[in-house]
């Protein structure tokens, strides 16, 4: 059982309902591989068309390739509590470890004169783009954060049929009004005398990752617990359970460790993680499942993995609380009162941004 799970989801976007034999089947493939492997390579017809992937990583690479000079002009420091802009190199690390990556921090534009009642909350803001140097950076990553949004709400009805819930009880649950939408990408690059990973060995924090990569160097651990490598599968996108999804599902579906490997000398991984996650209003409660569908989750095996994550102690109040938790390192002027559903902020942030 060594091959991550590839699957077409070509009768999901042809159907609404979900109730052919093809969608369903699909449906049950996709549940299969969250209740094993905790994911799968998504390849056919989906919202997010090639040529709109493919312009966006030309447009990240000029992004990448401009001077450090101009790049850091548009620092994470300078983009205030909506934690947007350049991330340079070695700005995260796993478990002590530097990761060997620099990045862009991106999500939906909320400007200074929009109406919203998260407006002022961490992740939620402008943008910051090159628009001087990369002008078409900007249309681009607002579009392609739309349709992976679509593409994440079609895989959580997905998830609903396939937990035995009716179809949209997920996004009921968890994904209104509207999800957190965290766009990131990821260039890397190696350098002399450093020896750790692109990125440490880790489970993801939220609901669902849908990545989108160029080049080998994604590794997960199989059910059997050996690391696999994920093929990269032209116009695919891999997506895998976060640590909420596993535990809102009483553990049936399995929150992965994964790493991306040393990056080789001339390494032109350029990877686009897209982060969706719950609500910030979400009430974090687990799925009503069926006794057909929960069988004897959570077990001994559930008990023992979610005890090594450490990530959370039990399921109370709302999303927005877990995130503040999990980011607080990383804002050291958020005030937040005490929330003991979180184990403890990550440390995987290592650059701290102050509100403006």
């Amino acid at each position: 059982m060594n091959q991550i799970p590839v699957i077409d989801c070509t009768p999901l976007v042809t159907s609404d309902s979900f109730s052919s034999p093809e969608s369903l089947a699909t449906i049950s493939s996709i549940h299969s591989a969250f209740s094993t492997w905790g994911i799968f390579i998504l390849t056919g017809t989906n919202p997010i068309p090639p040529s709109l992937t493919n312009s966006l990583r030309a447009a990240l690479s000029k992004f990448f390739s401009l001077p450090l000079q101009k790049k850091e002009l548009l620092h994470l420091k300078n983009g205030g509590w909506a934690w947007r802009g350049y991330m340079p190199w070695g700005g995260e690390g796993t478990k002590g470890s530097t990761d060997q990556k620099e990045g862009f921090y991106g999500g939906p534009e909320l400007k200074p004169e929009d109406e919203h009642s998260l407006k002022g909350t961490p992740t939620y803001g402008v943008n910051q783009f090159p628009d001087e140097d990369v002008p078409e950076m900007r249309e681009l990553v607002l579009e392609y954060i739309k349709k992976v949004t679509e593409l994440g709400l079609m895989i959580s009805d997905a998830i609903s049929v396939g937990l035995g819930l009716e179809k949209s009880e997920v996004r009921r649950r968890v994904l209104e009004p509207e999800p957190i939408q965290l766009f990131r990408s990821f260039k890397y690059s190696a350098r002399e005398g450093v020896e750790s990973c692109g990125i440490g060995e880790h489970s993801d924090f939220g609901f669902l990752t849908i990545l989108s990569q160029n080049a080998a160097g994604l590794q997960v651990l199989s059910p059997s617990e050996e690391w696999v490598d994920v093929p990269m599968i032209p116009n695919s996108f891999v997506v895998n359970v976060g640590d909420i999804l596993d535990r809102l599902t009483s553990g049936l579906y399995v929150s992965p460790l994964h790493r991306v490997l040393p990056p080789l000398p001339m390494s032109d991984r350029l990877s686009i993680p897209f982060f969706f996650d719950p609500a910030w209003t979400a009430q974090i409660q687990p799925f009503p499942l069926p006794a057909a569908t929960s069988g004897s989750v959570p077990n001994a095996v559930v008990l023992k993995r979610w005890q090594q994550r450490s990530t959370f102690n039990n399921l109370q109040g709302i999303w927005g609380q877990y995130l503040g938790v999990k980011v607080q390192k990383v804002f050291p002027d958020l005030e937040l009162p005490k929330f003991p559903a979180v184990h403890r902020a990550s440390r995987r942030h290592l650059i701290e941004v102050r509100k403006e």
